[in-house]
């Protein structure tokens, strides 16, 4: 059986619609998704009366948690949050009770799947880090685990000696004796990684034991709200993500047959940090991870990196949202000397709290 796996939608018709097309043409013969049907875009209605004709199989995420009132939106920034309010005034009644009615987990053939997590599923954690996917593999029996919730596609394996790898996006075959965390990326609210912004998704053949990943064109107009409520305020951060993600998508098609180019920053607004720290790499480091943590209930955060020459001279630099905390390797790359971490507000005037935050290099 060929399973279409998808995830995050967020209320974007032409994307889904973009994504089930190219599904049946690679011969899927079922859909399942993952979640967060809703939030942030324009058709929630449509776009959940789409999906639940066509998916076999819908577990809940935590934005549809929020529209539907099973769960407190207070801790979204408040593009999330606005987008909540309008979402629960264009659903029915009956679309808001079977949102509710969701599971938080399912199973099909040879896999398990949820949106956050299978620690707890219900609360919706983040597998970003090595140790998030080793207690999910401790949760579950299954080999394969499917999630969503980042929104950037990648995975995660281990196998008889229990070491944990976190890996890009890539084709593969299961193997006897691993296992896999596969997360799908987002259909409907990619965000740009590596150069790139564009909607992913996962084709499982469970006969055949292989998981292959699928790029697609991301459409700036397809996240746009619409109606007579529109308000620029609104629209203005959803516009500049979906610029860079363009701007990222065509550099990324640009270079594919040149040399690697530093990649595209997505910009931290002038701020001042919250916190900086400094690491200084050793000559054997590979990797460094920022080591934050967050406070249970804090508001999110912004974490920009930036990798230094021994002239101070920027090679790369990258800004991720984080909700709990960022603790994810990120690879050194060649001529770096130095990192520098700065932990900003998310949003104006809700300064997250930190527990801890602990740069290290290895």
């Amino acid at each position: 059986m060929k399973y279409a796996v998808i995830s995050d939608l967020h209320a974007n018709l032409a994307a889904l619609e973009l994504v089930l097309k190219d599904a049946a043409s690679c011969g899927a013969q079922k859909v399942v998704c993952l979640g967060d049907i809703v939030g942030y875009g324009p058709l929630p209605a449509e776009t959940f009366r789409l999906i639940q004709k066509t998916a076999s199989v819908i577990v809940a995420g935590n934005h549809d948690d929020a529209v539907s009132g099973r769960m407190d939106p207070s801790d979204f920034i408040d593009l999330a949050s606005d987008a909540v309010h309008r979402h629960r005034d264009l659903l029915s009644k009956d679309e808001l009770k079977a949102l509710r009615l969701l599971p938080y987990t399912a199973k099909i053939e040879g896999a398990e799947l949820s949106h956050g997590d299978f620690t707890e599923p219900q609360e919706f954690n983040y597998i970003d880090s090595d140790e998030a996917a080793c207690a999910n593999f401790a949760a579950s029996d299954a080999q394969l685990l499917f999630v969503g919730h980042t929104h950037t596609p990648c995975m995660y394996i281990t196998g008889a000696s229990g070491r944990i790898y976190q890996l890009e996006a890539q084709d593969f075959v299961l193997e006897e004796g691993k296992r896999y965390i596969v997360n799908t990326g987002s259909v409907g609210y990619p965000r740009e990684s590596n150069g790139r912004c564009l909607s992913s998704y996962v084709i499982y053949d469970s006969t055949n034991k292989t998981v292959s990943f699928r790029f697609l064109p991301f459409s700036v107009s397809s996240v746009m709200q619409r109606g007579k409520n529109r308000k620029a305020s609104r629209l203005l951060p959803l516009i500049i993500v979906s610029l860079v993600c363009v701007l990222g998508g065509a550099l990324f098609f640009l270079s594919r047959n040149k040399a690697p180019a530093p990649q595209p920053t997505i910009a931290v607004a002038e701020k001042t940090p919250i916190d900086e720290r400094s690491v200084t790499l050793p000559p054997s480091a590979k990797e460094v991870r920022a080591n934050l943590r967050l406070e249970n209930k804090s508001y999110p955060a912004q974490v920009e990196f930036v990798f230094l020459t021994a002239s101070g001279d920027k090679i790369r630099s990258e800004s991720k949202h984080v909700k709990e905390g960022y603790r994810a390797a990120i690879e050194i790359p060649q001529g770096a000397v130095s990192v520098k971490f700065k932990v900003f507000e998310a949003s104006t005037g809700k300064a997250p709290r930190i527990k801890s935050f602990l740069p290290a290099a290895k």
